[in-house]
């Protein structure tokens, strides 16, 4: 509980110092709105993203809108839910950033046949994803849930890589704690801050994976885990039953997640994300990545 307090006061202290009050005045409601115009026959009903209902009030201000905004964030992640997508026979509960592109898209072309046959972005399977994700537990109870995950050390690289280093118009993190993780942050500084970040509010993608699960075990559903880097077992899996795991999302160029990494950031991150290390086996990675830093 201490250890939990003293959290919140860090990342208070880390608001104060680098954050900013005024909103970005990026609307990502907006952007998933207008992505999902041609895919309303694949929205469940009362699940379209609507306007903000403060927006005549947060357009005149964008400290009330920033401010309004964070409130909304922070009830959120307080409240412990799931988030999976349902067929008949298996439900996928999606993290970001352990190949969740690419099986959202293989499980919403199972729950929707005909989405087969229209051309669909990354940005827009990700946002379809967003408004078919199931919170509670409703299926049979032969119904199997599974999920994937993957090696901390280079998910957390990965997602460094997909927001940090590029120059993104719409930046995701721009308003997020009130901006606290700008763009174009070193790797060291981007560890050191989110470092400083209590579990409950960390964004979906440098969220420990573990806590995705939190819900279902809570509730004694029992879901079957695979490791990304184990894709034959994984592969056997998706193809019993008629899944089939595509590459979206994936870098354009090739490079070694190991070489972003010094001896401070390795230890931050080996305790950030201890029990998805020792949980999911990746307890030889740490190793790995020091005899990479020694040679």
């Amino acid at each position: 509980m201490m250890l939990s307090i003293k959290k919140y006061f860090e990342l208070t202290r880390l608001i104060l110092k680098y954050g900013r009050w005024a909103h970005s005045e990026n609307d990502f409601n907006r952007s998933r709105r207008i992505s999902l115009i041609k895919l309303q026959d694949f929205v469940p009903a009362g699940r379209g993203i609507n306007k903000h209902r403060y927006s005549a009030l947060l357009s005149k201000n964008t400290i009330t809108k920033s401010l309004i905004s964070q409130l909304a964030f922070f009830k959120k992640s307080f409240k412990k839910t799931g988030g999976h997508l349902a067929t008949n026979t298996v439900s996928y509960i999606r993290i970001p950033k352990s190949a969740s592109t690419s099986l959202s898209k293989a499980m919403l072309e199972k729950m929707y046949p005909t989405l087969k046959q229209i051309e669909i972005s990354e940005e827009q399977i990700n946002y379809l994803t967003d408004v078919n994700l199931q919170v509670i537990g409703t299926q049979s109870g032969n119904h199997l849930y599974f999920t994937i995950v993957r090696n901390p050390f280079s998910r957390l690289v990965s997602v460094y890589r997909s927001f940090f280093e590029k120059n993104l118009q719409d930046y995701i993190y721009g308003d997020y704690l009130f901006g606290i993780l700008p763009q174009h942050l070193s790797f060291s500084d981007f560890v050191n801050r989110i470092a400083n970040i209590p579990d409950r509010v960390k964004d979906q993608h440098i969220k420990p994976q573990h806590c995705f699960l939190e819900y279902y075990e809570n509730n004694k559903i029992a879901v079957k885990i695979f490791n990304i880097e184990g894709s034959e077992k994984l592969n056997q899996f998706l193809s019993q039953n008629s899944l089939q795991l595509s590459h979206l999302n994936k870098s354009e160029e090739s490079y070694d997640y190991r070489a972003y990494y010094n001896a401070n950031t390795l230890g931050k991150v080996n305790e950030l994300y201890k029990i998805d290390i020792e949980r999911f086996g990746y307890q030889q990675e740490y190793q790995k990545i020091a005899d990479y830093l020694s040679a």
